[in-house]
């Protein structure tokens, strides 16, 4: 069996498993459409989900329904209001941005292919496949956050460092059907056990098929 054979193997292992651990794994931002997921995801760069949902639920369901409504409020009403999120300056601009060019190039419509959405400003891959795969029922999309580029790597699917790399290489294994599932699973299996500083190895369900598993050393 060839090296990469026995990773496509330990992947389908690992997902496996934690789709019977995480069957509810979602998206962990609150949103109602593309619109509202692509604010929130411009936010929650270096600010927590929970935070994000904490600012913008209310504002969304009493206030911001479309980018009409923040361009008519402006982007000084807007920082107001987002202000209690990290770098809430730079990312009121990006919004404000975003939002004149939904208005003026997609009729107020957030685009729905990877080359549209990356053309807009504070979108990368990893913000674009969140939209695609939670939107626009996208299967064939991995979504790499800290807690992808962290668990995978641990888990040996990876030994790169680059986002793009790394997602090319989960989709080496990952088949496409699964590949938005998959980025689901491990984001929370990265939230609740796998963390950064101290990952609870005595009770993970692949600590048998992890090669960096502390138990072993």
């Amino acid at each position: 069996m060839s090296e990469n054979d026995k990773l496509k193997k330990r992947a389908a292992e690992i997902l496996k498993r934690l789709e019977k651990e995480y069957p509810a794994a979602k998206c962990h931002l609150e949103f109602r459409n593309p619109f509202e997921l692509l604010v929130s995801t411009i936010l929650s760069a270096q600010c927590t989900d929970a935070r994000v949902n904490m600012i913008m639920t209310p504002l969304y369901e009493n206030k911001y329904k479309s980018p009409d409504d923040i361009l008519a409020d402006g982007l000084e009403n807007f920082r107001e209001n987002i202000k209690s999120c990290n770098f809430f300056n730079n990312k009121a601009k990006s919004v404000l941005a975003i939002c004149n060019i939904l208005k003026k190039d997609y009729n107020g419509k957030v685009p729905d292919s990877l080359e549209e959405l990356t053309k807009l400003p504070g979108i990368g891959r990893k913000s674009a496949n969140v939209i695609l795969g939670n939107c626009f029922g996208k299967k064939d999309v991995i979504i790499v956050d800290t807690h992808f580029k962290r668990v995978t790597g641990r888990l040996g699917l990876t030994d790169n460092d680059e986002p793009e790399k790394i997602e090319a290489d989960l989709k080496k294994l990952i088949p496409p059907a699964k590949q938005y599932v998959f980025s689901h699973v491990i984001g929370d299996h990265g939230r609740y056990v796998c963390g950064a500083r101290k990952p609870k190895c005595g009770v993970c369900v692949l600590n048998d098929v992890c090669p960096s598993d502390s138990l072993k050393k």
